[in-house]
């Protein structure tokens, strides 16, 4: 049991992963790379930007009800991943081969995909249907995650790894934005009769069915099936450790000895869980306190980026279009996130530069919940007239709840940033590779944890304000618990 948050993928097999070569843009690092650019518009145009906002909004009916089920499907999908993704992670650490099981998983997330072309509220597929179709694909793409992240090791030589995990990063956002612009501009604005609109779309779809927003489903398998060739194709499949999977299986879920053969009892697997735990806080007390800090303010954010467009769909009543104008400059601007992220680490060190940046984000998310269609500040000044002649953002809460989503990106993505590098400033330098998984996992464990609170809150009060608010306390509860860790401005890495 202890394998189960001690894997360390880094800095296991160190003679196998020695040989491994290739550099940041050889054949194998470009097909590592590339999984992110196949996979990551998934997230950004069903689970963000077009398709959460037309579910929100037309399926369930908007309003409350629309963020609460929508925090409720990504809280179920995030409580199931979270039981069982970290034990997949494990089985494939010791089996080795990862390929065969990401192809199912991607053709299960393609199948969820293409059917969401016949989620309408008459049907075929209904609300709760669709809910169903959208959590099993939300599951695949946290498997897919952890396999995908766990064959890193044999995409370059050592070195190359970190050019190789930002290529990812980089690739999948600049294509989600390529992609979020061809459906802005190719499907959802000509015809408008703006002057930089086209006259007709580059794919007819009726505008009346929301067809575009249900074409963000065939759209993206297609684009997934034909980007992950270059990944089966040239991408080595992990460093194999000797065990077939249904021996790895049974090391992880029977607890069995490898010397004996006998299954661990649960009792025995709880002892030495508990132990295992029991000596990290007592060992590295700083950097567990870290990881727990890191744990709830990661969750506050993702719980942010996740429904922020569905509060903008359902509260503010924004159209697709203006959606997809906050979804693209969102990205965007994220880029610049991990400059600002650097050089506050270099001059503040990155504890006091997380501090500043979830600090930020907490004040961002206070302004923006103060806007209402009407007015800003909580009523201080009236907003809801328009203030110009232009079909998106017309009144001062549109065009100020709009211009928020730079400052956010930038702290979002600085934020991510930062704890990266604080994790490799305070963890042992000799077990790194633990600490990293440990950090990953913990990530996958409570990913349900933002929405859902915004989902209880939002259902409880029935007001979508006080629903969103509950990410400025798990900001607040991270920031108070990170405040204790110790740090110093220069560590091992100085």
């Amino acid at each position: 049991m202890t394998e189960l948050l001690a894997a360390a993928p880094l800095t296991e097999n160190a003679a196998k992963q020695a040989a491994v070569s290739g550099g940041p843009f050889g054949i194998k690092g470009l097909a590592w790379a590339i999984f992110e650019g196949a996979r990551n518009p998934y997230y950004n145009l069903i689970v963000i930007y077009i398709f959460a906002p037309y579910f929100a909004e037309v399926m369930v009916g908007g309003g409350e009800l629309g963020l609460t089920l929508s925090g409720l499907t990504i809280t179920m999908a995030g409580i199931v991943t979270a039981l069982t993704a970290p034990f997949l992670g494990v089985v494939a650490d010791k089996a080795g081969r990862r390929k065969p099981l990401i192809a199912v998983f991607m053709a299960v997330m393609v199948v969820c995909s293409f059917a969401l072309w016949w989620a309408r509220p008459e049907g075929p597929l209904t609300m709760w249907p669709t809910m169903f179709v959208l959590a099993i694909a939300y599951c695949c793409y946290g498997y897919s995650e952890v396999l995908h992240n766990a064959m890193l090791p044999t995409a370059g030589r050592p070195n190359a790894l970190p050019i190789i995990s930002g290529l990812g990063l980089s690739m999948g956002n600049i294509l989600s934005v390529g992609i979020l612009i061809f459906f802005l501009f190719g499907l959802l604005l000509p015809g408008s009769g703006l002057p930089f609109a086209a006259d007709e779309q580059l794919i007819a779809l009726d505008l009346a069915t929301n067809e575009p927003q249900r074409f963000a489903g065939p759209f993206v398998a297609v684009w997934m099936a034909v980007m992950l060739i270059p990944f089966f194709v040239f991408m080595p499949d992990g460093l194999s450790k000797g065990l077939s999977w249904k021996r790895a299986a049974g090391d992880v879920f029977k607890g069995e000895d490898r010397h004996d053969g006998n299954p661990q009892s649960f009792l025995q697997r709880a002892i030495v869980f508990r132990d295992y735990l029991v000596k990290l806080f007592r060992d590295h007390p700083h950097t567990m306190r870290f990881l727990i800090a890191r744990t709830i303010y990661a969750d506050a954010m993702a719980a942010l980026l996740t429904l922020g467009a569905v509060f903008a769909k359902t509260f503010l009543g924004w159209s697709g279009v203006e959606i997809l104008f906050y979804g693209i400059t969102g990205v965007l601007f994220g880029a610049v996130g991990g400059f600002v992220g650097g050089f506050l680490d270099r001059v503040l060190g990155p504890k006091l530069a997380l501090v500043w940046e979830i600090s930020v984000l907490t004040v961002l998310l206070l302004v923006q919940l103060s806007i209402t269609p009407e007015a800003l500040l909580f009523g201080l000044i009236p907003s809801g007239t328009p203030i110009w002649s232009s079909p998106f953002f017309d009144t001062l809460s549109d065009v100020t709840y709009f211009l928020f989503v730079i400052p956010v990106a930038i702290a979002v993505v600085a934020s991510i940033s930062s704890s990266r590098y604080m994790l490799v400033h305070i963890a042992p330098h000799d077990r790194i590779g633990e600490f990293f998984g440990l950090y990953a996992i913990a990530g996958t464990v409570t990913v349900w944890m933002g929405p859902g609170l915004v989902s209880l809150l939002t259902w409880l009060t029935g007001n979508q304000r006080i629903g969103m608010g509950g990410i400025g306390f798990m900001f607040l509860l991270g920031l108070i618990i990170l405040w204790k860790v110790h740090a110093p401005k220069r560590g091992f890495d100085a």
